[in-house]
């Protein structure tokens, strides 16, 4: 039976004020150098696109496909080594040009490409659903972009691939599975997700890692409003369960630049609480709470040997996806 991509749905998200929970964040921590963009992405003209799905195919078109390597050696079609001839060996595999100069039988061995488990992991706190303005996607929108997009990934590499939400806890669970029933129900998940009001990041993932099988791909798309300290616990546990990690730490570029000029009330989304502020004279405190926040979290990841991603949310999300291809290629 012929597969078919999931239906287009429109998904319309509640407009929230800037947050005075967003005042609390992070310093740009530049990843290495990866592959280039095949295609470049217009942000204006993706929150313009309006669905998931066209969203997400559209990233998934401008970054193309890569496979991911095994440590074992098999049939496929990049060359990794030769080996003599056993008794039993398929003949086609044997190199005759060697054989022409060596007079002795050698089988071509090759890296074998081979699934691998991918858990992507969304919060869907309130503070993801704020845009500074109308033409830009909210954290959460972009985030549900990104991962849809590497599902879309996941799926023509024939991955296991599962969902999980966060907020105060972990709210929603889908185990990782490459039938293509299971990938259209992680389609759902990011489709609708419901959002939640309160956050505890730390403990969600922690939930997380409970339920998810060992030596997994952790792809977790936040705005990482969470103590450092409980971050780094729950970072060394993923470490020791043998699984990886990519952070794809979302903010709004009001979040990081604080342009915002006129005194006013700021609304903290998921407690309720107001803060009135002169913004221009808090200006240059906030900037520097927000780098060193993200420089702290950008430290703890980094020193588990994870990569932790800063993505604004004005701009296209291709480096994140280079390195979700990255780490893809590293696994065995």
């Amino acid at each position: 039976m012929n597969e078919q991509e999931p239906p287009l749905l429109e998904n319309a998200l509640p407009a929230v004020k800037p947050s005075a929970a967003t005042q609390r964040l992070v310093t740009h921590h530049s990843p290495p150098p990866l592959r280039p963009a095949v295609a470049p992405i217009d942000m204006a003209e993706l929150a313009a696109l309006g669905s998931l799905p066209l969203r997400a195919r559209r990233l998934a078109e401008a970054i193309g496909t890569g496979g991911h390597r095994s440590k074992r050696k098999g049939a496929s079609v990049e060359f990794a080594d030769y080996r003599e001839y056993q008794p039993g060996d398929d003949l086609r595999r044997v190199d005759w040009r060697l054989y022409g100069r060596t007079d002795r039988l050698h089988i071509r061995n090759a890296h074998e490409e081979t699934p691998l488990r991918v858990m992507l992991l969304l919060d869907v706190s309130a503070s993801m659903s704020y845009a500074s303005r109308p033409n830009l996607l909210t954290k959460l929108d972009f985030a549900r972009s990104l991962l849809g997009a590497l599902v879309l990934l996941a799926r023509r590499q024939r991955d296991a691939c599962g969902v999980g939400l966060l907020a105060d806890d972990l709210v929603h669970y889908l185990p990782p599975s490459a039938s293509p029933l299971k990938l259209r129900s992680a389609w759902g998940a990011l489709e609708t997700p419901k959002v939640g009001v309160n956050s505890a990041l730390a403990h969600a993932i922690a939930r997380a890692a409970d339920v998810v099988p060992r030596s997994c791909l952790f792809v977790i798309a936040s705005d990482f409003y969470e103590e450092p300290a409980a971050l780094e616990a729950v970072v060394r546990r993923l470490r020791f369960d043998r699984h990886d990690v990519l952070a794809l730490h979302l903010a709004d570029p009001m979040e990081e630049d604080f342009t915002f000029t006129d005194p006013g009330e700021f609304l903290d989304s998921e407690t309720g609480a107001k803060l009135k502020l002169d913004p221009m004279l808090a200006a240059k405190a906030y900037r520097a709470a927000f780098a060193a926040h993200r420089a702290a979290l950008g430290e703890i990841f980094h020193h588990s040997g994870f990569d932790h991603i800063p993505i604004r949310t004005d701009t296209p999300p291709l480096v994140a996806l280079n390195s979700y291809l990255a780490r893809r290629a590293g696994k065995k």
